[in-house]
């Protein structure tokens, strides 16, 4: 998928990333935040965002607008994007929708968690 380790996250900015989205990452994505999530210069159109970019692209694309309680984490090509899925609880399955996607069959369950899914991944 075109990512890199940039290093671990501030705590404070994981934390401030589910304040302003309004949910509580599940416990595999915040460890994998906190060990690898940590800003840099990298262009965040392909790949895992880093948590500096969680914020921005979640609330200035018009996908979460139309498709609340998905959260994205990652985009493959600019063209689709990796998401939690929120929408049936606060335990979220791992998600892949078009960015110009308007119909909710759309929505893949790509995994059940987000370790299952960056396992599946990387492989």
């Amino acid at each position: 998928m075109g990512w890199r380790p940039e290093g671990p996250a501030d705590p404070a900015a994981v934390a401030a990333a589910e304040e302003a989205l309004g949910v509580i990452f599940p416990p595999d994505y915040r460890r994998f935040l906190l060990a690898t999530g940590r800003p840099s210069q990298r262009e965040p159109w392909f790949g895992l965002w880093r948590v500096d970019e969680l914020v921005s692209l979640n609330l200035h694309l018009a996908l979460f607008r139309w498709y609340p309680g998905l959260v994205g984490i990652a985009s493959c090509g600019g063209f689709l994007v990796i998401a939690l899925d929120y929408r049936e609880g606060p335990v979220p399955c791992v998600v892949s929708v078009g960015l110009s996607c308007s119909d909710p069959s759309d929505v893949s369950v790509e995994a059940d968690t987000f370790d299952e899914w960056i396992e599946r991944t990387i492989r």
